[in-house]
């Protein structure tokens, strides 16, 4: 075999290589969105932000609903100051808290927690007072683009549980009893009131 032709072989066979590992990747859905890992999918904000804060939140809360606004608000204002990471604490008197918690996680481990959080907290009047709330779950993630196989085998995951329990265990040894609670460069403040006071008197000192 001539050397023009050992190198047209040669370029052929990496070629054909390429396509299979791409039209693999396209069929199977391997393309990530995200690279982070979960827990980095539910941060937000400047690494390196000398304000740092990590939320309790129960997805049903009307008071957490509020907070994230606030919050939203607040790191669109000063975007290099806040880092904010948000934790699971569905309440037991919120009967869709902890399914809220299970498709959220769902999100975050598709690279979608931020839109789905966002949508989710949006509507939050409105699925909080249906009897059945997974409907209006799976809407949310259909617009969000979440994958329907991933997510029904995600929701099928005893690992997602048992992360939301591990979250909440957490914030119990950590004093927290109601939501939302912030923990503020590792200062407890409960309620959004609270957190205003406290973002205040940080962002103050900062521009000092």
């Amino acid at each position: 075999m001539s050397r023009r032709s050992k190198l047209r072989v040669t370029i052929l066979i990496v070629a054909v290589s390429v396509t299979v590992a791409l039209a693999v990747k396209f069929f199977l859905g391997l393309t990530p969105r995200d690279t982070r890992f979960p827990d980095e999918m539910r941060a937000k904000g400047n690494k390196n932000a000398p304000i740092r804060i990590t939320e309790f939140i129960d997805l049903e809360c009307p008071a957490c609903a509020r907070g994230a606004e606030y919050l939203a608000r607040m790191m669109a204002m000063h975007p290099e100051a806040i880092r904010l990471d948000l934790k699971y604490f569905p309440l037991p008197g919120h009967r869709h808290g902890f399914s809220a918690a299970r498709y959220t996680e769902c999100a975050a481990r598709q690279g979608r927690f931020w839109p789905f959080h966002d949508a989710l907290l949006s509507r939050q009047a409105n699925w909080s007072r249906l009897l059945d709330a997974t409907p209006a779950f799976a809407l949310i993630a259909q617009e969000v683009a979440i994958d329907k196989d991933k997510l029904s085998a995600c929701l099928n995951d005893k690992s997602v549980d048992a992360l939301i329990q591990q979250s909440r265990l957490e914030g119990a040894r950590r004093g927290v009893r109601s939501t939302p609670t912030y923990y503020v460069n590792g200062k407890m403040v409960v309620g959004m009131q609270s957190l205003e006071s406290e973002l205040e008197r940080l962002l103050s000192e900062i521009k000092k």
